[in-house]
């Protein structure tokens, strides 16, 4: 339970790191209002990725070999935007900020995660 906790706030302080990246690359266009609002959001993407993603990647596994990979990452971008429609406080401008949104948010929970174990 306490590893569950820890990796949701390391989420949450990586959704806010990501929104400081994205902001100095593409102003105004990744806004998370304050760390309630990312709590939620980590809250929610976790949600979605233990439930809804692994049928979404079992159902395009042929596409993913096709496109070597790139329909994974279509996933994430659609995770992120299902996300930030149902979380009040979170918005992505557009297409752009959520693919960005998305490949960073990856490389930054991916590091806080190895630097927490």
């Amino acid at each position: 339970m306490f590893k569950l906790l820890i990796n949701w706030v390391l989420n949450a302080i990586a959704f806010l790191i990501t929104q400081r990246i994205i902001d100095h690359f593409l102003p105004g266009q990744f806004h998370l209002r304050d760390i309630t609002t990312a709590l939620i959001a980590a809250l929610l993407l976790g949600l979605i990725n233990s439930t809804v993603r692994p049928i979404l990647q079992l159902l395009t596994f042929p596409l993913t070999i096709l496109t070597l990979g790139l329909s994974s990452l279509a996933i994430n971008v659609l995770c992120l935007v299902f996300v930030s429609r149902f979380v009040p406080g979170f918005y992505i401008a557009g297409i752009v900020p959520a693919i960005a949104g998305s490949i960073v948010l990856s490389i930054v929970s991916t590091l806080l995660n190895w630097f927490v174990k």
